[in-house]
C-alpha cells in the first residue's frame, strides 16, 4: 500500500469518491478523517480511511491482516508524512460492522484522560483476531487503518488495523 493520504477539514468525505488530483476516481483517496490532526497538538489516534477495492488497489491489501501468518511476517510499517518519517507496530486487527459495537473504534480520536484512552483501547483489544502481544501504552501515538470487510460498496463490514508509533 503505497499512496498518498489526503484530508479535508470540513468535508471528512470530499476524496471518499476522488483521487489525489481531485477528480472522479471510484477508488476514491486514502484519507485522514477530519478530526484528526497530525500537529499541534496530535490526536491520541490517527484515522485513516481507504476503500477495499476489487482489483486489490488502495486498502485492499489491509485484508491480509486478518492472517496472523501474514503479520508475523510484517509486524511494522512505515506511514510517513511529508515532514516526518516513521516505523508502526502493529497492535491488533479487527474485524466488526457499522454499528456493532459500544465503543466503536472508528469514534475514537482523543481521550479524556488516561481512564477513558485505557477503556478505548480495550475495547479494541477485545475484538481483535489474535494476540499479537504488543500492548499500547497510553501517551503513544496511535494510527488505525480502516477498510471494508468486503469489496462491495453495500457492506456494513470493516477491518481495522491498530498500530502504535515505533520511538526511535
Amino acid at each position: 500500500i503505497d499512496y498518498p493520504v489526503m484530508q479535508t477539514p470540513g468535508d471528512n468525505e470530499y476524496y471518499l469518491r476522488r483521487g489525489f488530483d481531485r477528480l472522479y476516481s471510484p477508488a476514491g483517496s486514502l484519507f485522514l478523517d477530519e478530526q484528526c490532526s497530525l500537529y499541534d497538538p496530535a490526536t491520541a489516534n490517527w484515522l485513516i480511511y481507504g476503500h477495499n477495492m476489487h482489483d486489490g488497489s488502495m486498502f485492499a491489501g489491509l485484508l491480509d491482516y486478518a492472517d496472523e501468518a501474514f503479520y508475523r511476517q510484517n509486524p511494522t510499517f512505515a506511514f510517513d508524512t511529508l515532514y516526518e518519517q516513521m516505523e508502526w507496530q502493529v497492535v491488533l486487527v479487527l474485524q466488526t460492522e457499522l454499528g456493532a459495537d459500544e465503543l466503536p473504534y472508528y469514534t475514537f480520536f482523543d481521550a479524556d484522560g488516561r481512564a477513558d484512552w485505557q477503556q478505548r483501547v480495550d475495547a479494541m483489544l477485545e475484538l481483535a483476531l489474535y494476540d499479537t502481544g504488543v500492548v499500547p501504552e497510553y501517551g503513544q501515538q496511535l494510527l488505525t487503518l480502516s477498510t471494508c470487510g468486503t469489496s462491495s460498496i453495500y457492506t456494513d463490514e470493516r477491518l481495522a488495523v491498530l498500530a502504535v508509533r515505533v520511538e526511535e
